[in-house]
Order: structure tokens, then C-alpha cells, then sequence
């Protein structure tokens, strides 16, 4: 039992307590220089032009953290159901590492948590967890462009205009007819 109140002692007072997990999480941002802000008690931060939620919860032993990036954009909400599939599907196989691609019908969500007991321990692990996500967050958007500029390609292909009438060379016609006319190029 002593033990037990002893570790409690140590460690119960981090992980217990919101407020300290977000002023250890913001002392961090502050001293990378990243800007962050609380809003509707989750944490709010600016990284290479993109907003991530920092999301802190508390246990009886340890706290929870959980990162995540959301992406709402026009051009994905208009890709078509298989090709948002076939986005998470590719990011979570081929990334083997903590953070989980969820495509939804108007967004995608990419996240990642982890539980720690300190904060040595909260630095180390969201280190690496948000490597880890930006990672998945890279691939997943450079598919999402890919699939954009194809879908792109083909709405401009359907647009072009067909040329009708006499286009067949003489060598491809191939019922053993002759030709009537052919245009000249």
C-alpha cells in the first residue's frame, strides 16, 4: 500500500492533472517555437501550414495523449468512394507505425495515440507519434493529389473536342473495303 501511494505521489499529480499536461504540452510547443492555442479544451497547433488537435485525457495510472491532423477539402470530398478507400487502405498497409488513416465521405482524418506516465516519457513518445502521423499525413495527401490531377485529366480529356469523319489512314482499314476518301494531313 505504501507503495503504492508512493508512486502515487510521483506520478498522480501529472497524470492526473489536465491542467499540467497542458502546460507541459505548451512549455514544449513554446520552446519549439510552434504557436498553439487551447479551444473547446483541446490543444490547437500550427506545423508546416497545417493545424494538428493535441488531445490530453487523464487515468487512474497514466494519461492518454492523442494527435490528430483532419483534412476537409473540396477536391476530396468530390473523389469518388473507392479512390477515399483505397487512400487509408494504402497509407495504413504500406506505413507500418502508429498513426491510422480514416477516410470519411467529406474528410480525412489521420491520428495517433499513445499513454505515458511522465514527462520525459510525453516528449519522447509524442516525438516520435507525430513523426510518425506526418508521415502518414504526407502519403495520404500525396495520393489525394494524385487522384485529384487524374480525375482532373479526365474531366479535360471528355471535354475535348472528337473529331468526326474521315481519320482512318488507309492502312487501317481493316474489312478489306476500300476506302471511299481519306483527308490528307
Amino acid at each position: 500500500m505504501a507503495i503504492s501511494n508512493t508512486f502515487s505521489g510521483l506520478f498522480g499529480g501529472f497524470t492526473s492533472n489536465i491542467t499540467k499536461l497542458r502546460k507541459v504540452a505548451m512549455d514544449y510547443f513554446a520552446s519549439e517555437g510552434i504557436a498553439c492555442e487551447i479551444k473547446d479544451g483541446e490543444l490547437l497547433f500550427k506545423f508546416n501550414d497545417s493545424i494538428y488537435t493535441l488531445q490530453l485525457g487523464t487515468g487512474d495510472d497514466y494519461a492518454e495523449c492523442a494527435i490528430v491532423y483532419e483534412c476537409n477539402a473540396e477536391e476530396y470530398a468530390s473523389l469518388d468512394l473507392t479512390d477515399k478507400t483505397f487512400i487509408a487502405d494504402k497509407v495504413n498497409t504500406d506505413l507500418y507505425n502508429h498513426a491510422t488513416v480514416y477516410a470519411y465521405n467529406d474528410s480525412i482524418k489521420v491520428d495517433s495515440t499513445f499513454y505515458f506516465t511522465s514527462k520525459k516519457m510525453w516528449v519522447e513518445l509524442f516525438i516520435k507519434h507525430f513523426n510518425e502521423l506526418n508521415e502518414s499525413v504526407d502519403m495520404a495527401l500525396d495520393i489525394i493529389s494524385d487522384k485529384i490531377a487524374i480525375e482532373a485529366e479526365a474531366v479535360a480529356d471528355a471535354e475535348k473536342p472528337k473529331k468526326i469523319g474521315f481519320c482512318i489512314s488507309e492502312n487501317e482499314n481493316s474489312n478489306g473495303n476500300d476506302v471511299a476518301a481519306v483527308v490528307k494531313k
